[in-house]
């Protein structure tokens, strides 16, 4: 070789990946939580309308509503102080799961936080691999999981929206938005994985949804698919899922 000539850069040994993981938690969070504010807002310029310079409201009146609203604000402070720890708690969660997938074989593409534009949906994780299409629910919840008649509990309670339906609505509008773009029919499977947890199960398939934890996720990836798919498909899909993550 002519050593002049440079030689072609090295092709990367891991996953590509699209997105950041844990950024919709992040920024819509804090939105979610703190929409409130306007009304209150609003509510409290009414009350010093109402009362300065020349008052609508006799002083019992305003005196009553001005503890009224008072009391709301401290509870609201409370409430968005957990609702907005929650979102940051998942949003922590959903950055360990992306590290993990960031080191799996250069076969595979990565997509964090992938929004699909015409259906709203969104999901944690996808990932493009040879044996299939991966979405990936994470979990960050701290305390006891159990499974129970095809459910999870977290504590010994049903949770306000049960994760094994959620990850498999999100598997749905994944196959639905990819036969509208065209894109060949290929497995989908749904995974639900539990951050900073041990599940005395381990790895294991309730209803069709695959469980696991962040710290044997990996292992789901592992063993190869006796019968990858063609490359042209998998690039046809990728390529749509990068067009949503870019647009």
């Amino acid at each position: 070789m002519n050593q002049n000539q440079s030689a072609p850069p090295p092709t990367s040994r891991f996953a590509t990946v699209h997105g950041s993981a844990g950024q919709n938690p992040r920024t819509l969070g804090p939105l979610r939580v703190f929409w409130p504010l306007a009304p209150i807002c609003l509510v409290t310029g009414y009350l010093f309308r109402a009362a300065l310079p020349y008052p609508e409201l006799s002083t019992t009146q305003a005196g009553f509503l001005f503890l009224a609203l008072a009391v709301f604000i401290a509870v609201f402070i409370g409430w968005s102080a957990r609702r907005l720890r929650s979102f940051l708690k998942g949003a922590e969660g959903e950055e360990k799961v992306a590290r993990v997938l960031s080191f799996l074989p250069a076969s595979h593409t990565v997509f964090n936080d992938l929004e699909l534009e015409e259906q709203g949906a969104d999901f944690d994780h996808v990932v493009v691999a040879p044996s299939g299409i991966y979405v990936i629910e994470t979990k960050n919840w701290r305390g006891d999981i159990t499974f129970e008649n095809g459910m999870v509990l977290y504590n010994g309670q049903i949770p306000n929206r049960a994760p094994l339906a959620q990850v498999k609505e999100a598997a749905v509008h994944l196959a639905e938005h990819l036969v509208v773009a065209r894109c060949q029919i290929v497995p989908i499977y749904p995974i639900l994985c539990f951050v900073d947890n041990s599940l005395q199960c381990g790895l294991s398939n309730i209803d069709g949804v695959e469980i696991c934890t962040d710290t044997n996720l990996y292992e789901r990836f592992e063993t190869s698919s006796a019968n990858p798919l063609e490359t042209t498909v998998l690039a046809a899909i990728t390529e749509e899922l990068a067009r949503c993550t870019d647009g």
